[in-house]
Protein backbone atom coordinates (compact mmCIF):
# COMPACT_ATOMS: atom_id res chain seq x y z
CA UNK A 1 0.00 0.00 0.00
CA UNK A 2 1.09 3.44 -0.66
CA UNK A 3 2.25 5.56 2.24
CA UNK A 4 0.87 9.13 1.98
CA UNK A 5 2.30 12.14 3.37
CA UNK A 6 0.46 15.67 3.66
CA UNK A 7 2.08 19.17 3.05
CA UNK A 8 0.60 22.72 4.34
CA UNK A 9 1.29 25.33 1.15
CA UNK A 10 0.57 29.32 2.30
CA UNK A 11 0.89 32.52 0.26
CA UNK A 12 -0.97 35.45 1.12
CA UNK A 13 -4.48 34.99 0.67
CA UNK A 14 -4.32 31.02 0.48
CA UNK A 15 -3.87 28.31 2.39
CA UNK A 16 -4.08 24.50 1.31
CA UNK A 17 -3.24 21.27 2.27
CA UNK A 18 -1.80 18.56 0.23
CA UNK A 19 -1.92 15.17 0.33
CA UNK A 20 1.05 13.79 -1.75
CA UNK A 21 2.39 10.03 -2.18
CA UNK A 22 5.45 9.14 0.11
CA UNK A 23 8.68 10.04 -1.79
CA UNK A 24 11.05 13.19 -2.72
CA UNK A 25 8.92 13.80 -5.59
CA UNK A 26 5.56 11.87 -4.73
CA UNK A 27 2.72 13.09 -7.14
CA UNK A 28 -0.05 14.55 -5.40
CA UNK A 29 -3.61 12.68 -4.87
CA UNK A 30 -5.80 15.43 -3.05
CA UNK A 31 -5.24 18.82 -2.26
CA UNK A 32 -7.44 20.46 0.54
CA UNK A 33 -8.67 24.31 0.08
CA UNK A 34 -8.45 25.47 3.69
CA UNK A 35 -10.56 28.67 3.45
CA UNK A 36 -13.42 27.03 1.44
CA UNK A 37 -13.27 23.38 2.74
CA UNK A 38 -13.20 21.67 -0.91
CA UNK A 39 -10.83 18.62 -1.01
CA UNK A 40 -10.16 17.75 -4.43
CA UNK A 41 -9.17 14.59 -5.22
CA UNK A 42 -6.70 14.01 -8.27
CA UNK A 43 -5.96 10.43 -8.14
CA UNK A 44 -9.66 8.32 -7.19
CA UNK A 45 -8.23 5.35 -5.99
CA UNK A 46 -6.28 6.99 -2.85
CA UNK A 47 -9.53 9.16 -1.76
CA UNK A 48 -10.69 7.49 1.04
CA UNK A 49 -6.78 7.51 2.50
CA UNK A 50 -6.25 10.89 1.58
CA UNK A 51 -9.79 12.12 3.44
CA UNK A 52 -8.39 10.33 6.23
CA UNK A 53 -5.10 12.15 6.15
CA UNK A 54 -7.15 15.53 5.97
CA UNK A 55 -9.17 14.89 8.78
CA UNK A 56 -6.05 14.04 10.71
CA UNK A 57 -4.21 17.03 10.01
CA UNK A 58 -7.37 19.45 10.57
CA UNK A 59 -7.75 17.78 14.04
CA UNK A 60 -4.28 17.88 14.83
CA UNK A 61 -3.40 21.47 13.65
CA UNK A 62 -6.66 23.00 15.54
CA UNK A 63 -6.74 25.31 12.70
CA UNK A 64 -10.43 25.99 11.45
CA UNK A 65 -11.82 24.74 8.10
CA UNK A 66 -15.17 24.79 6.91
CA UNK A 67 -16.82 21.37 7.03
CA UNK A 68 -15.38 19.54 3.73
CA UNK A 69 -16.64 19.32 0.91
CA UNK A 70 -15.10 16.30 -1.79
CA UNK A 71 -14.59 17.64 -5.85
CA UNK A 72 -12.67 14.85 -7.82
CA UNK A 73 -10.65 16.18 -10.70
CA UNK A 74 -12.66 17.14 -14.09
CA UNK A 75 -15.98 16.88 -12.48
CA UNK A 76 -18.86 19.18 -13.97
CA UNK A 77 -21.15 18.58 -10.87
CA UNK A 78 -21.66 19.83 -7.85
CA UNK A 79 -19.14 18.28 -5.64
CA UNK A 80 -20.25 16.03 -2.47
CA UNK A 81 -20.62 17.35 1.03
CA UNK A 82 -18.18 14.48 3.26
CA UNK A 83 -19.83 15.95 6.17
CA UNK A 84 -23.31 14.70 7.24
CA UNK A 85 -25.22 17.48 9.59
CA UNK A 86 -24.18 17.52 13.08
CA UNK A 87 -26.51 15.64 15.17
CA UNK A 88 -27.19 15.00 19.08
CA UNK A 89 -26.06 12.65 21.35
CA UNK A 90 -28.30 9.53 21.47
CA UNK A 91 -30.49 8.90 25.03
CA UNK A 92 -29.29 6.95 27.57
CA UNK A 93 -31.93 5.05 27.24
CA UNK A 94 -33.76 3.85 23.88
CA UNK A 95 -37.35 3.76 23.05
CA UNK A 96 -38.87 0.39 22.78
CA UNK A 97 -41.20 -0.03 19.53
CA UNK A 98 -45.00 -1.27 19.47
CA UNK A 99 -46.13 -4.08 17.73
CA UNK A 100 -45.76 -3.46 14.14
CA UNK A 101 -49.24 -4.09 12.02
CA UNK A 102 -49.35 -4.03 8.64
CA UNK A 103 -50.38 -0.72 8.14
CA UNK A 104 -47.48 0.37 10.24
CA UNK A 105 -44.95 -0.79 7.99
CA UNK A 106 -43.66 1.94 5.55
CA UNK A 107 -41.71 -0.31 3.68
CA UNK A 108 -44.83 -1.51 1.76
CA UNK A 109 -45.43 2.38 0.82
CA UNK A 110 -44.81 3.07 -3.34
CA UNK A 111 -42.83 5.97 -4.77
CA UNK A 112 -45.44 9.20 -4.55
CA UNK A 113 -47.92 7.38 -1.80
CA UNK A 114 -48.83 10.39 0.08
CA UNK A 115 -49.70 12.67 -3.45
CA UNK A 116 -51.12 9.45 -4.48
CA UNK A 117 -53.86 9.28 -1.70
CA UNK A 118 -54.52 12.96 -2.61
CA UNK A 119 -55.04 12.28 -6.10
CA UNK A 120 -57.47 9.63 -5.29
CA UNK A 121 -59.24 11.76 -2.81
CA UNK A 122 -59.72 14.25 -5.91
CA UNK A 123 -61.39 11.79 -7.80
CA UNK A 124 -63.94 11.07 -5.76
CA UNK A 125 -65.11 14.78 -6.60
CA UNK A 126 -66.11 13.74 -10.16
CA UNK A 127 -68.94 12.12 -11.18
CA UNK A 128 -69.05 8.32 -12.16
CA UNK A 129 -69.21 8.81 -15.63
CA UNK A 130 -66.33 11.18 -15.53
CA UNK A 131 -64.23 8.78 -13.41
CA UNK A 132 -65.02 5.76 -15.54
CA UNK A 133 -63.98 8.16 -18.99
CA UNK A 134 -60.65 9.17 -17.16
CA UNK A 135 -59.92 5.30 -16.81
CA UNK A 136 -60.63 3.89 -20.34
CA UNK A 137 -58.55 6.81 -21.72
CA UNK A 138 -55.34 5.82 -19.37
CA UNK A 139 -55.49 9.93 -17.74
CA UNK A 140 -55.34 10.72 -14.00
CA UNK A 141 -58.02 13.34 -12.74
CA UNK A 142 -56.72 16.23 -10.29
CA UNK A 143 -54.75 18.99 -9.77
CA UNK A 144 -51.83 19.34 -12.15
CA UNK A 145 -49.17 20.17 -9.99
CA UNK A 146 -50.22 17.32 -7.84
CA UNK A 147 -49.97 15.22 -10.78
CA UNK A 148 -46.45 16.54 -11.53
CA UNK A 149 -45.29 15.80 -8.53
CA UNK A 150 -46.82 12.90 -7.99
CA UNK A 151 -44.63 11.56 -11.07
CA UNK A 152 -41.39 13.58 -10.35
CA UNK A 153 -41.37 11.21 -7.06
CA UNK A 154 -42.75 7.90 -9.06
CA UNK A 155 -39.84 8.86 -11.36
CA UNK A 156 -37.30 9.29 -8.85
CA UNK A 157 -38.54 6.33 -6.93
CA UNK A 158 -37.68 3.93 -9.48
CA UNK A 159 -34.08 5.18 -9.70
CA UNK A 160 -33.57 4.29 -6.07
CA UNK A 161 -34.99 1.05 -6.94
CA UNK A 162 -31.77 0.24 -8.06
CA UNK A 163 -29.85 0.77 -5.07
CA UNK A 164 -31.51 -2.21 -3.23
CA UNK A 165 -29.80 -4.85 -5.07
CA UNK A 166 -26.44 -3.46 -2.85
CA UNK A 167 -28.54 -3.65 0.70
CA UNK A 168 -29.44 -0.13 1.18
CA UNK A 169 -33.22 0.07 1.92
CA UNK A 170 -35.35 2.62 0.85
CA UNK A 171 -38.71 4.36 1.32
CA UNK A 172 -41.18 6.62 0.56
CA UNK A 173 -44.02 8.78 1.43
CA UNK A 174 -42.96 8.78 4.83
CA UNK A 175 -45.71 10.38 7.11
CA UNK A 176 -45.22 13.51 9.66
CA UNK A 177 -47.62 14.61 11.95
CA UNK A 178 -48.13 17.54 10.27
CA UNK A 179 -49.96 16.11 7.36
CA UNK A 180 -46.97 16.33 5.08
CA UNK A 181 -44.64 13.78 4.31
CA UNK A 182 -41.03 13.17 3.57
CA UNK A 183 -40.78 11.96 -0.39
CA UNK A 184 -38.06 9.27 -0.23
CA UNK A 185 -35.86 8.00 2.99
CA UNK A 186 -32.63 6.42 1.90
CA UNK A 187 -30.17 4.24 3.97
CA UNK A 188 -27.15 2.84 3.27
CA UNK A 189 -23.37 3.00 4.46
CA UNK A 190 -23.03 6.43 4.31
CA UNK A 191 -26.04 7.36 6.45
CA UNK A 192 -29.36 8.52 5.72
CA UNK A 193 -30.56 10.89 3.13
CA UNK A 194 -33.57 12.69 3.26
CA UNK A 195 -34.57 13.00 -0.50
CA UNK A 196 -37.13 15.57 -1.62
CA UNK A 197 -38.47 15.16 -5.18
CA UNK A 198 -39.29 18.04 -7.50
CA UNK A 199 -40.51 17.86 -11.03
CA UNK A 200 -39.83 20.68 -13.32
CA UNK A 201 -40.23 19.96 -16.68
CA UNK A 202 -38.15 21.92 -19.48
CA UNK A 203 -37.16 24.37 -16.54
CA UNK A 204 -33.79 26.68 -15.92
CA UNK A 205 -32.86 25.69 -12.61
CA UNK A 206 -30.31 27.56 -11.04
CA UNK A 207 -28.51 26.55 -7.41
CA UNK A 208 -27.28 29.07 -5.08
CA UNK A 209 -25.96 28.69 -1.43
CA UNK A 210 -29.78 29.92 0.10
CA UNK A 211 -32.47 29.84 -2.62
CA UNK A 212 -33.31 27.45 -5.43
CA UNK A 213 -34.56 29.40 -8.08
CA UNK A 214 -36.25 28.04 -11.43
CA UNK A 215 -37.03 30.15 -14.24
CA UNK A 216 -35.90 32.84 -12.38
CA UNK A 217 -38.11 32.16 -9.08
CA UNK A 218 -36.94 31.71 -6.34
CA UNK A 219 -37.92 29.02 -3.97
CA UNK A 220 -37.36 27.65 -0.42
CA UNK A 221 -35.83 23.91 -1.43
CA UNK A 222 -32.57 24.30 0.67
CA UNK A 223 -33.80 25.82 4.05
CA UNK A 224 -36.85 23.35 3.93
CA UNK A 225 -34.44 20.51 2.96
CA UNK A 226 -31.92 21.49 5.36
CA UNK A 227 -34.36 21.76 8.22
CA UNK A 228 -35.92 18.18 7.32
CA UNK A 229 -32.96 16.39 7.43
CA UNK A 230 -31.83 17.74 11.04
CA UNK A 231 -35.00 16.98 12.73
CA UNK A 232 -34.86 13.19 11.40
CA UNK A 233 -31.30 12.98 12.53
CA UNK A 234 -32.56 14.08 16.16
CA UNK A 235 -35.56 11.12 15.70
CA UNK A 236 -33.90 8.44 14.51
CA UNK A 237 -30.60 9.56 17.17
CA UNK A 238 -32.70 8.94 19.78
CA UNK A 239 -34.85 5.68 18.56
CA UNK A 240 -31.58 4.07 17.57
CA UNK A 241 -29.51 4.68 20.32
CA UNK A 242 -26.39 6.00 17.90
CA UNK A 243 -25.97 8.68 16.24
CA UNK A 244 -27.39 8.65 12.86
CA UNK A 245 -26.11 11.00 10.14
CA UNK A 246 -28.77 12.47 7.89
CA UNK A 247 -28.16 14.04 4.37
CA UNK A 248 -30.62 16.68 2.77
CA UNK A 249 -31.14 15.55 -1.01
CA UNK A 250 -32.67 17.30 -3.94
CA UNK A 251 -33.52 15.37 -7.44
CA UNK A 252 -34.34 17.61 -9.04
CA UNK A 253 -36.63 16.00 -12.30
CA UNK A 254 -37.25 17.18 -16.25
CA UNK A 255 -35.57 20.15 -15.80
CA UNK A 256 -33.49 21.18 -19.00
CA UNK A 257 -30.55 22.51 -17.56
CA UNK A 258 -29.04 22.64 -13.52
CA UNK A 259 -26.40 25.59 -12.83
CA UNK A 260 -24.61 26.04 -9.47
CA UNK A 261 -23.81 29.37 -8.56
CA UNK A 262 -22.35 28.10 -4.93
CA UNK A 263 -21.94 24.94 -3.19
CA UNK A 264 -25.28 24.70 -0.71
CA UNK A 265 -25.36 22.22 2.32
CA UNK A 266 -27.80 20.41 0.31
CA UNK A 267 -26.78 18.08 -2.44
CA UNK A 268 -29.19 18.95 -5.70
CA UNK A 269 -28.68 16.47 -8.31
CA UNK A 270 -30.38 15.02 -11.27
CA UNK A 271 -33.08 12.64 -10.13
CA UNK A 272 -32.46 10.68 -13.08
CA UNK A 273 -28.65 9.66 -11.70
CA UNK A 274 -29.52 9.73 -8.04
CA UNK A 275 -28.65 6.16 -7.71
CA UNK A 276 -25.20 6.76 -8.67
CA UNK A 277 -24.61 9.94 -6.82
CA UNK A 278 -25.73 8.73 -3.10
CA UNK A 279 -23.20 5.83 -2.94
CA UNK A 280 -19.91 7.86 -3.63
CA UNK A 281 -20.38 9.01 -0.28
CA UNK A 282 -17.44 7.87 2.27
CA UNK A 283 -19.59 4.84 4.53
CA UNK A 284 -20.05 5.22 8.14
CA UNK A 285 -22.82 2.92 9.46
CA UNK A 286 -21.95 -1.08 9.50
CA UNK A 287 -24.49 -3.36 7.89
CA UNK A 288 -25.93 -4.29 11.12
CA UNK A 289 -26.43 -0.74 11.53
CA UNK A 290 -27.75 -0.32 8.25
CA UNK A 291 -30.35 -2.73 9.36
CA UNK A 292 -31.17 -1.15 12.72
CA UNK A 293 -31.65 2.02 11.16
CA UNK A 294 -34.62 0.46 9.01
CA UNK A 295 -36.35 -1.26 11.08
CA UNK A 296 -36.58 1.92 13.13
CA UNK A 297 -37.43 4.54 10.14
CA UNK A 298 -40.21 1.95 8.42
CA UNK A 299 -42.53 2.18 11.53
CA UNK A 300 -44.93 4.72 11.47
CA UNK A 301 -45.03 5.30 15.27
CA UNK A 302 -41.85 6.16 15.19
CA UNK A 303 -42.50 9.21 12.99
CA UNK A 304 -45.31 10.00 14.63
CA UNK A 305 -43.34 10.79 17.98
CA UNK A 306 -41.38 14.07 15.95
CA UNK A 307 -41.34 16.64 17.79
CA UNK A 308 -42.31 15.53 20.91
CA UNK A 309 -40.23 15.63 24.22
CA UNK A 310 -39.63 14.06 27.61
CA UNK A 311 -40.64 10.84 26.55
CA UNK A 312 -40.09 8.05 28.55
CA UNK A 313 -38.61 4.79 27.49
CA UNK A 314 -41.02 1.68 27.25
Amino acid sequence: MTDLVVKPWRVPGKERLYVNKAGTRGDSVAWLDCKTGVVTVDVPEFEASALVKVEEWCRSSGSHVPPRTVKRRGEKTQPIKATPARVPQPRAEVPSLPPMRDEDDLARNLPGAGLESLVREGEEKYTLLVRLAAKLSRQRLGDSSTLRGLEGEQIVGSRLGALKAAGWKVLHGVPLPSGSDIDHVVIGPPGVFTVNSKHHPGATVWVGDKVVKVNRNGFPYLENSEFEANRTARLLTEWCGFDVPVHPVIAIVGAQKITFGAEPGVTVVDGEQIASVLPSRPAVLSPNRVDRVFTIARHRYVWSQIGKRGRKAR
